[in-house]
């Protein structure tokens, strides 16, 4: 399936597109995808900006500790190297 995009304004429940495509059919399937207004109002970017520092806060799941000591990978590592002589 080839894909086309075309620009439209989306009016009362349905789509208006600004050109019609050569090879579409009357009945041609079509994806439709609503772009946002770039216009943010400061509640708005305020409330985004809370939740990205509440995903910061919140950190990201590496296992759990304890966690190796910089020496204990370098002596792994060492060992691991001895093992394959």
């Amino acid at each position: 399936m080839g894909l086309l995009t075309v620009e439209g304004t989306y009016r009362d429940g349905k789509v208006e597109l600004d050109e019609k495509p050569s090879f579409a059919r009357d009945d041609a399937r079509v994806l439709v995808t609503f772009a946002q207004s770039a216009e943010v109002g400061p509640a708005e970017r305020r409330e985004a900006l809370e939740r990205l520092i509440g995903r910061f806060r919140q950190g990201v799941p590496l296992g759990g500790p304890p966690y190796p000591t910089r020496e204990e990978i370098h002596d792994r590592v060492a060992d691991r190297k001895r093992e394959l002589r």
